[in-house]
């Protein structure tokens, strides 16, 4: 580790580089800042957890100096702490009783990353309700600044309408944004460590995302709740139902992916189906009720199972 340490602290700065290119206040600085991860996962898949959390720290100590407190908080919650946590569970392994290793699974990863930003949604409602005018209001708050900033550069304002139904959603969305970047990343990083030999798991694959029906669970409560409890906490409920359906999505998207399989679809089937889901977005709807039904209805076991003569 001690040779390592030279390398590690410069991935980390590189972290922190791309992390800073949002200051710059363009918005390709904002699509850099995305990558920001990548090298953090780079360094935890091929050298271990303790690899990731020093980078990690190289780069909060690096945004700290550079732009302040608040820039490395920000970046230890969205980026270092984060990864270090889903590198930990992907790293861990067991050797049951068949002499097999059996590593954490990938359903399990996208369940981590909902965890986590369920507990930072959690975290802001209660302060934001605690020391101000509730969480709710803060975010309208936020977007109603938002929207001013483009009226000017515009000279088209948003309704107060659009701004608070944009508000009722922009938690649950930027939760969405979060996870899918942070899964993106992570795959990126172990396709690359496995390309350079130097990965320290296995690759992931679809077809091992497996959710559980007690999550399927929670968010039909969640999603019941958001209806039901008022102002803050339903609101809270309803951007919560949007951070538990994405591991559900993924598991949707693992039946589609057998069904595909077992009727030998090429590579250009499965370009045009994710194509066809950006473009329609209620698809994604359906894919998450798929996801939610699959515990029960077995539906990849079927499509795999071998074709009787």
């Amino acid at each position: 580790m001690n040779r390592q340490l030279p390398i590690i602290i410069a991935i980390g700065l590189s972290s922190a580089v791309l992390y800073a290119a949002a200051l710059s206040g363009l918005a390709i600085g904002l699509l850099v800042t995305y990558l920001s991860q990548l090298p953090l996962f780079i360094a935890g898949l091929s050298m271990g957890v303790r690899a990731a959390a020093l980078a990690g720290a190289a780069g909060v100590v690096a945004l700290t100096i550079i732009g302040g407190t608040m820039p490395g908080v920000l970046y230890a919650l969205s980026t270092a702490l984060p990864v270090a946590l889903l590198v930990t569970l992907a790293l861990r392994k067991r050797v049951w009783t068949d002499g097999k290793e059996y590593w954490y699974p990938p359903g399990n990863l996208l369940r981590g990353t909902a965890i986590w930003c369920a507990a930072l949604l959690i975290t802001a409602a209660v302060v934001f309700g605690v020391l101000g005018d509730g969480f709710r209001a803060a975010v309208s708050a936020f977007v109603g600044r938002i929207s001013d900033v483009i009226a000017q550069g515009t000279g088209q304002s948003a309704s107060q309408a659009t701004i608070e139904n944009m508000a009722g959603i922009l938690p649950g969305i930027t939760s969405w944004s979060w996870m899918l970047m942070a899964t993106v990343n992570g795959l990126l990083a172990q396709a690359l460590v496995t390309r350079l030999g130097k990965n320290l798991r296995p690759a992931f694959r679809m077809a091992e995302i497996d959710v559980p029906l007690s999550w399927a669970g929670l968010f039909a409560v969640a999603v019941a709740l958001a209806f039901i409890l008022p102002a803050d906490f339903g609101f809270t409920m309803a951007n919560m139902a949007m951070v538990l359906a994405y591991p559900l999505l993924f598991q949707g998207l693992s039946v589609v992916h057998a069904a595909m399989a077992s009727f030998g679809a090429w590579t250009i089937g499965y370009v045009a189906f994710y194509v066809v889901m950006i473009f329609f977005g209620w698809l994604s709807l359906a894919i998450v009720a798929l996801g939610m039904a699959e515990p029960l209805l077995k539906l990849r076991e079927r499509l795999t199972r071998p074709k009787s003569t």
